[in-house]
């Protein structure tokens, strides 16, 4: 079973990480020709630190 985790910085929404989801799902069943049923993507978020982009960090 592929699986892919994304380690990124808090705040994203739903509606972007289901996108993030969606995409890398279509694009690794295609490339690798795995069903995308078997393909699992995992979410790490970070915490918003003084290294978080400017427009991340705004938001705390």
């Amino acid at each position: 079973m592929p699986q892919i985790t994304i380690k990124m910085y808090e705040g994203r929404t739903g509606e972007q990480k289901n996108e993030i989801v969606d995409v890398f799902t279509k694009e690794l069943s295609r490339i690798i020709d795995r069903e995308p049923e078997f393909i699992s993507i995992r979410f790490d978020e970070i915490p918003i630190d003084d290294n978080a982009p400017a427009h991340l960090r705004n938001k705390r």
